[in-house]
């Protein structure tokens, strides 16, 4: 039998539900149970592929990319091999298949039902040693590398450091957008520490809103208020409220380029009108996943003075950091999502680094099923069917070491507790005055045929992001005596004490 737990959302302005209105959310659920079995009889075509070198080898990790949307369809496994969904594919669109040191190959959709197997031919060159000022490639990306160090073994799991910061993001699905937020407050977290396990559980990562501009969250559809505010079975997950960019910058910490050093990528230095040093960057195939939990393609850019990291954007990126992916074979590791992503880098003053920046987008490729075990839950369900894009921002405008007298198991507790359900206060003169991570244009545009957007603000002002029984439920804590009322207020009140602890920030 298979685990079903539904949150439902009902605003407070509702009236206690009575007995037909029970009814009616009975047949509702009733209703969304056929619908959801009838969605898994419908499935979509599908082009299975194997791609190939000139000696019939199958090649690993090669992107399938629909140039004309920029956009990443697929990559292959282990075995050289990939299925496109054509409903994500328009007949006139040019579907290349791009290896590192291969050449790209081109084709249509009508040709690739045609075919069972891509064949890639070897790029067949010599690259000089690079030379730069005297050290070579190999010393400069080194010497880089090592500045991206990890604080000291001995670093307290606490929250160490923290600063002001800002976080967007905007929920589209099928082309409108159902969700738009922004929010200002307090990025904590314990630095860049050493894992100290496969889990990394000890490592800390919270963002604290003080202030929120959120728009209402929109069904699918757009036409109503979403009531499903989380839902979870084995085969239809989502959570509205899923940040993704917070595990990206973790996952790049731990295994991105030249931070888990230099052997797991290939790089090679490319002309550009910058005055720094740029260079592209491809994992490995042979490194994936065995020996790193990143699969990616982009470009860095390297300070031509301190010889330091600067901005490193990923074309495509394909993370497992807590993530499993349970095949048959057991080898294949594959995301239900794409990510494109630009990190912005600085330095504190003992020379340890800290993530300033950061844009990405997540395009679901997969609906979930029983292949893929995530933590990182899509904000809607039926993500491929939707053509689900996830648009996320992050911006820390300071970042400051967190006295010693609050590093303490406690404070950092308080510090989780609070994030967990955000919530805060709608200053509309605030928000004028804070920059815009993200184009907000098309979010205005669709959510104000709703209403209009500044009155979904209003509304939406100290409102905590999930009902009060979401997380008192959560885990199975349902039924178990736990008031809602009562856990709510001690959620508040932990909220209260850490913004007397770090105070209100104000404006940066």
């Amino acid at each position: 039998m298979k685990k079903f737990c539904l949150n439902i959302c009902i605003p407070t302005f509702y009236p206690a539900l009575r007995p037909f209105s029970i009814l009616i959310v009975c047949l509702g659920a009733i209703l969304f149970s056929a619908q959801a079995q009838q969605s898994k009889i419908a499935t979509p075509e599908i082009v299975q592929l194997k791609v190939v070198d000139t000696h019939s080898n199958p090649l690993f990790g090669v992107y399938v990319v629909n140039k004309n949307k920029s956009h990443l369809l697929t990559t292959t496994d282990i075995d050289g091999e990939c299925i496109l969904h054509t409903h994500l594919i328009n007949s006139s669109d040019s579907i290349q298949f791009q290896g590192m040191g291969y050449k790209t190959e081109s084709y249509t959709l009508k040709e690739l039902k045609n075919i069972r197997q891509v064949v890639l031919e070897s790029l067949h060159y010599e690259l000089e040693e690079t030379v730069i000022q005297g050290i070579s490639t190999e010393e400069l990306l080194d010497k880089v590398s090592s500045k991206l160090k990890k604080l000291p073994q001995n670093t307290p799991s606490y929250c160490n450091f923290y600063g002001k910061a800002q976080y967007e993001k905007i929920t589209e699905y099928r082309d409108s957008v159902v969700e738009y937020r922004r929010e200002y407050g307090y990025y904590f977290t314990s630095g860049d520490i050493q894992p100290k396990n496969h889990w990394d559980n000890k490592f800390k990562s919270y963002f604290v809103p003080a202030y929120s501009a959120r728009s209402y969250s929109l069904t699918n559809d757009g036409t109503d208020t979403l009531a499903l505010m989380y839902i979870t079975t084995e085969g239809i997950r989502f959570d509205a409220g899923s940040r993704k960019i917070f595990t990206l910058l973790r996952t790049v910490q731990l295994y991105g380029p030249l931070f888990s050093g230099t052997e797991c990528y290939d790089f090679t230095p490319i002309d550009s009108d910058s005055l720094d040093y740029v260079y592209t960057f491809k994992t490995k195939a042979t490194a994936y996943p065995e020996q790193t939990k990143i699969s990616c393609k982009g470009t860095l850019v390297i300070d031509f003075h301190r010889h330091v990291l600067k901005r490193i954007t990923f074309e495509y990126i394909d993370y497992q950091l807590y993530r499993q992916v349970l095949l048959t074979n057991q080898r294949k590791a594959s995301s239900p999502f794409s990510t494109q992503a630009e990190i912005v880098l600085d330095y504190d003053e003992e020379g340890y680094t800290y993530i300033k920046s950061c844009k990405q987008e997540s395009r679901w490729k997969y609906d979930l099923g029983d292949n893929f075990v995530v933590i990182e839950q899509p904000s809607r369900m039926h993500p491929e069917k939707g053509n689900l894009l996830e648009k996320e921002a992050f911006y820390c405008y300071n970042y400051q070491d967190i006295k010693k007298s609050f590093r303490t198991p406690g404070i950092s507790t308080k510090i989780h507790v609070a994030q967990r359900n955000p919530t805060g206060r709608y200053d509309s003169l605030l928000f004028e005055k804070l920059p815009l991570l993200l184009d907000p244009t098309k979010a205005l545009k669709d959510l104000s045929r709703y209403e209009d957007i500044y009155k979904q603000y209003r509304e939406n002002s100290n409102k905590t992001y999930y009902p009060d029984n979401f997380l008192n439920g959560f885990n199975g804590f349902v039924g178990a005596g736990r008031d809602d009322r009562a856990f709510r207020s001690n959620t508040q009140a932990v909220r209260l004490q850490v913004f007397e602890l770090f105070s209100i920030p104000v404006y940066p």
